[in-house]
């Protein structure tokens, strides 16, 4: 008898989708992935990655994050903020800091110590969180975190970042309508949902108010393609990858 196939346990992730008011409206703080990368090379997304041993126990971060208790998701919010400082040098905390330029082999702990101040973890406000589709070999649970810029200088990090850039989701969008900007089907949908926001203020709300919904894709293979669909319930209003997005995700 045939076994069913094993499917891979998601590992827990961050990702943080960082707001600011420019010129012409609302902003969002992009990293461009280096062409170098296996997974998704040169495509911009917001800054994020995997849950670290750093970033989990309570008891490291007790009495230097904002907040009143202990939230279930602080590892993801700790995690979201440490890489947002590794691939963007930005610092979000409860006070203004100088411009720092640490060793990024310090641990985030020690940077945070050094700086002063506290981890600001309660201003982030759950926008989304998405999952892997079960039959792929690398799976992640990913929280996505809104959070308003501070006015800090953001820099890349010269490794998985190449390079930044403070952009209007809907220009973004539209460059990548026009095929212009390479981006995976969460970033798409994600820019979308922000874009119905003018002002950072406005952003904010609207992440307040609505349902963040757990949305994990599922893909249907048959005739020599693929499919990677959505339920209607997880409010994007799109509710298939295109064949551009799953050329950009294919490992």
């Amino acid at each position: 008898m045939n076994q069913p196939p094993r499917v891979a346990t998601p590992k827990p992730a961050s990702s943080i989708i960082l707001i600011r008011d420019g010129r012409s409206g609302l902003e969002v703080l992009m990293t461009e992935r280096a062409r170098t990368m296996k997974f998704a090379p040169g495509a911009f997304v917001f800054p994020g990655g995997k849950v670290d041993r750093q970033d989990t126990g309570h008891w490291r971060w007790q009495g230097r994050t904002t907040g009143a208790g202990v939230t279930r998701d602080l590892a993801f919010r700790v995690a979201a903020l440490r890489e947002l400082y590794e691939e963007a040098g930005v610092l979000h905390t409860d006070q203004p800091i100088p411009d720092l330029r640490l060793s990024s082999r310090l641990p985030f702990r020690r940077v945070m110590e050094m700086a002063g101040g506290l981890l600001d973890t309660a201003s982030l406000v759950p926008f989304a969180h998405w999952v892997t589709p079960e039959p792929m070999p690398r799976r992640f649970d990913t929280y996505f975190y809104l959070a308003a810029h501070r006015g800090q200088i953001a820099r890349h990090d010269g490794s998985e970042a190449v390079s930044l850039r403070w952009v209007s989701p809907r220009r973004l969008l539209a460059d990548w309508e026009a095929d212009r900007t390479p981006l995976m089907f969460p970033t798409r949908l994600n820019l979308m949902k922000l874009a119905r926001a003018s002002t950072v203020t406005q952003a904010l709300l609207n992440a307040r108010r609505a349902q963040v919904v757990r949305t994990l894709p599922i893909i249907n293979m048959g005739q020599g393609q693929v499919r990677l669909t959505i339920g209607q319930d997880t409010g994007y209003g799109v509710t298939q990858a295109t064949e551009r997005e799953l050329a950009v995700e294919k490992p």
